[in-house]
């Protein structure tokens, strides 16, 4: 499958495939979305939205037509219910339709459900610990129906934020595997709009938080200060030296430091989070869209303390002639999301 990235923004198209022990860039796409087809997590325009699609497919090459795609924001609820252990899925299907007035506060035929087992229950050994996952039907639908109207089929609906976490195991220790589980990482995805942070420990996550925090203030900044068309070409010309680093050094600098005070912010909540807990953060890293701005990670290290750097979901990986064409190589620290929904494809 295409894992298929719908943010407010862009549509960003990514397909992984094994090579050997690792994993391979088949083809890749991103392309603009036009300004309000998506707002508040919500499709507006699904016929425009279908359009981009269909741009970043062709561009893209690939001859797949399968994808999976995420929801996310307000739409989904998540939950983690206690069920007795020992029950089929046939039988936790029925038991959470028949108590999901409980945990859902729509009516059932509303929403999609989905559930997973976690684990057995630390306190109780009669029951299981079980995410819960429901999203409003109509939300779930305006995606399938743009996808189909681009010439897709929609095989996988996650939710964005299990996406990000499957793609944290991409980043983590990619220098030292062995270490890979051993350390306590706080990844924060900069996003245009909203940035989101996991906490894996051990190799799971244990602590999510959205932030009302993103990157498309600096770049409007960028924009209007070198009267560009539009946020392509001001990367286009950061990229050629069109533009020198000096040039955006102090709104790059201003951003860095505001940033770099919700980092604090939401860690200093995940402490709170976690006080009955014996978990610390040891390493933060830095993904998303903001990251290419030059001089971003030399300004975040003014203002944290703890080792931080900036995370590449692909680093490391081939590249089809097509994908590296298409600029999958300098889109890759944004690409999170789509990451961990192409993941859902590999075998």
């Amino acid at each position: 499958m295409l894992g298929v990235d719908l943010s407010a923004s862009r549509v960003k198209l990514l397909e992984l495939d094994r090579a050997g022990s690792g994993l391979r860039v088949l083809s890749y796409a991103s392309e603009p979305l036009p300004e309000g087809a998506i707002a508040d997590h919500q499709i507006i325009d699904a016929q425009a939205v279908a359009q981009s699609i269909a741009r970043a497919l062709e561009r893209s090459g690939s001859k797949t037509r399968d994808a999976a795609i995420a929801v996310s924001g307000p739409a989904v609820i998540s939950k983690i219910i206690d069920l007795p252990a020992g029950m089929s899925d046939a039988e936790l299907e029925e038991q959470i339709h028949f108590d999901a007035a409980q945990y859902i506060p729509h009516p059932i035929e509303e929403v999609n459900i989905d559930f997973q087992v976690l684990e057995p229950h630390p306190g109780a050994a009669d029951l299981n610990r079980v995410l819960l996952v429901a999203c409003r039907r109509d939300n779930i639908e305006m995606r399938v129906a743009a996808m189909e109207m681009a010439g897709m089929k929609v095989r996988l609906v996650d939710v964005e934020e299990y996406a990000l976490q499957n793609a944290c195991r991409l980043l983590k220790n990619q220098d030292d595997p062995q270490q890979a589980d051993k350390s306590d990482i706080a990844v924060f995805d900069v996003g245009a709009h909203d940035t989101r942070l996991t906490v894996q420990h051990d190799g799971r996550s244990v602590y999510t938080r959205e932030i009302s925090f993103g990157g498309k203030q600096l770049a409007e900044q960028l924009i209007d200060k070198h009267g560009l068309a539009d946020i392509d070409q001001l990367q286009a010309r950061l990229r050629t030296g069109d533009i020198a680093p000096s040039a955006v050094a102090d709104e790059v600098a201003d951003f860095a430091e505001r940033l770099a005070s919700q980092i604090d912010r939401s860690l200093q909540f995940y402490v709170s989070a976690a006080a009955t807990r014996d978990e610390a953060v040891d390493e933060i890293v830095v993904v998303g869209g903001p990251t290419l701005y030059p001089g971003l990670e030399a300004a975040l290290r003014q203002h944290i303390v703890l080792p931080m750097s900036l995370g590449n979901p692909l680093s490391g990986m081939m590249a089809s002639a097509r994908a590296r064409a298409n600029r999958v190589e300098i889109d890759a620290p944004s690409l999170m999301v789509t990451a961990g929904l192409a993941l859902r494809g590999v075998a």
